[in-house]
């Protein structure tokens, strides 16, 4: 199995292109995929709370990472979580925190091969204040929403009118934080609705938007959310043992109606985030952090997953941290920070420019069932 991407030697200058994906086995099946290109943000006005308490920040990730990797609640991961491939035959790559990350010899996907047991994970996300507080930062709340949440929305309604020629009506959000993308969508009238684990999280969704998040196991609701338009997991499938358990609720949600979109929105193997972790391993809290990123998707292992479980890709954005991730690391090893504080404009023009040249550390990955598509 491989993958194939047929595309323009230079990117429009409206940054938006229409792709040809090529997925060649014993056949050739080709999809058209709509790959749109960078979204500038000013992440320091964002990540205030991580630039200003960043030494400590060091030293909290590093220390509960360890520890949750060096006790004994671990078990080996068999196979690739994506297509299945041993594990005995997947590449060493690095080792951060005591997590040893490997890529799959068959569809290239990064994972985690000495995972905490699921039971270990979960307790972990439910319990940890620092992780959940990433998201919950209530000063924060409305300009994350307007930076991050608002051109979530906008692109997913737009793509979804452009394909099925209606503006979506029923919202699912899988893995909902703190409940800005669910906020952002029932702002324009839609009925979106979030599903979270996090006890925490639940909390300040409940206390700034009035949102109550449903606290069940998704894969186990399915009936609940029959006659839903879009499913979206912002940033789960990376934190999840089984993204295709996940998927595979989702088509059983999407099975009666024809008009469905699933997106997903992963972490990126090959990246300069990725690039400059691989080296600086042992200052990361971010991206590669192994508390956060079980799995870290290349675009094989993302298109194979939507894939296997009979999605078929239509749209691709590519956009991501990595001009962030570069400076800090470098005011980590130099003890300086004043490349990072001080170049919040220059820090977003230029990760434009890499993610025109698809070096970001994020995909956002759009597909539909694969009965519904087109392609060839």
């Amino acid at each position: 199995m491989k993958w194939y991407r047929r595309e323009l030697l230079s990117p429009n200058q409206n940054n938006t292109s229409e792709e040809s994906w090529i997925r060649e086995d014993e056949k050739e099946d080709a999809y058209s995929v709509k790959t749109f290109l960078g979204k500038k943000t000013n992440l320091l006005k964002l990540k205030k709370n991580v630039v200003e308490n960043i030494t400590d920040q060091l030293v909290y990730f590093k220390k509960t990472r360890t520890k949750v990797y060096n006790q004994p609640d671990k078990e080996l991961v068999a196979s690739c979580p994506v297509c299945g491939t041993t594990s005995k035959t997947a590449t060493h790559q690095v080792t951060i925190y005591a997590a040893e990350y490997v890529t799959c010899s068959h569809c290239t996907h990064a994972y985690v091969v000495n995972r905490p047991s699921p039971n270990a994970l979960h307790q972990f996300y439910l319990s940890d204040v620092n992780y959940a507080a990433t998201y919950t930062d209530k000063a924060s709340a409305e300009s994350r929403l307007n930076a991050i949440a608002v051109p979530w929305r906008d692109w997913m309604v737009q793509l979804y009118q452009d394909m099925y020629g209606k503006l979506p009506n029923k919202i699912l959000d899988v893995g909902s934080g703190a409940g800005h993308f669910v906020e952002a969508c029932r702002r324009t009238g839609m009925q979106a609705d979030g599903i979270e684990l996090s006890e925490a999280s639940r909390e300040f969704a409940k206390n700034i938007w009035g949102i109550d998040m449903d606290d069940r196991d998704f894969t186990k609701v399915d009936q609940d959310y029959q006659g839903y338009d879009v499913i979206t997991f912002w940033g789960l499938l990376e934190h999840t043992p089984n993204p295709k358990e996940l998927l595979a609720t989702a088509q059983r949600i999407f099975a009666e109606n024809p008009n469905t979109m699933v997106i997903a929105k992963l972490p990126r193997w090959h990246s300069l985030s990725g690039f400059i972790q691989n080296i600086c391993n042992d200052t990361i809290v971010r991206h590669l952090d192994p508390m956060g990123h079980i799995s870290c998707y290349t675009d094989t292992s993302a298109a194979e997953l939507y894939y296997q479980s009979g999605f078929s890709p239509v749209a691709a954005w590519y956009y991501g941290m990595d001009v962030y991730e570069l400076l800090m690391q470098i005011s980590h090893h130099t003890k300086h920070y004043e490349s990072l504080l001080e170049t919040g404009e220059i820090q977003m023009e230029l990760q434009q420019k890499l993610d025109e040249v698809k070096l970001s550390d994020g995909l956002t990955l759009v597909g539909v069932p694969s009965k519904h598509s087109n392609h060839s």
